[in-house]
């Protein structure tokens, strides 16, 4: 090849190559802005969801909590004075109860689709702590009344005991519906905090 032609063929080449560089580049570059939008929006979707969900389980647990004191109250008194003399009395009293039922879609979702592993740690932290806690709770809550009103256990020789396990079981369930609603209101501020750091603004609030 003569001096001539490669005086010509070179720079073209370089050029070329140039440009095949900054156009990977920007395709590299453009596939990931694109990603982080998209991971951007996720996390958006799943801390709106978790805003709204924790919203509405700190809604029923502030409903029932007073009532689910006043019962563990009206027991001990009732049984305290002699007011309970009978299991169809009991069975009376205890029947009022109503296990709240809470729930936890906003947490499965972020699991299955990846979300939590894109969030900061101390979101991902606060949640945790506030889903476990919330598990708890539930398992504290599944089957009770089916335990506390069996048959085994209503007999005319248990009420005592009856009585006993009863109000035992409503003060771990008055003491951990205190303890979630301090949960959850920090749990909305963690989230609340994490969603203005990324976006500049406070969350709306869906109805």
């Amino acid at each position: 090849m003569s001096p001539k032609s490669t005086a010509v063929w070179l720079p073209r080449a370089l050029f070329e190559s140039v440009l095949v560089t900054v156009s990977i580049l920007l395709a590299l570059g453009l596939d990931e802005w694109r990603e982080n939008r998209e991971d951007e929006e996720t996390i958006k979707q799943a801390m709106s969801n978790f805003l709204n969900e924790i919203a509405q389980n700190k809604a029923r647990v502030d409903d029932a909590a007073p009532f689910n004191q006043g019962l563990h109250q009206v027991i001990s008194q009732r049984y305290q004075n002699g007011d309970i003399t009978s299991m169809s009395e009991y069975i009376e009293i205890i029947d009022s109860y109503s296990p709240v039922v809470l729930a936890s879609t906003a947490w499965e979702t972020a699991l299955a689709t990846g979300s939590l592993a894109k969030m900061d740690y101390g979101l991902v932290s606060a949640l945790s702590l506030t889903y476990g806690l919330q598990s708890r709770y539930e398992q504290i809550n599944r089957g009770a009344m089916s335990r506390l009103t069996s048959p085994q256990v209503l007999t005319p020789d248990t009420l005592d005991l009856a009585i006993y396990n009863s109000l035992q079981y409503l003060k771990d369930v008055t003491g951990m519906e205190t303890e979630l609603g301090v949960v959850y209101n920090e749990a909305e501020l963690v989230v609340n905090s994490a969603w203005v750091k990324m976006t500049g603004e406070l969350p709306g609030r869906e109805d």
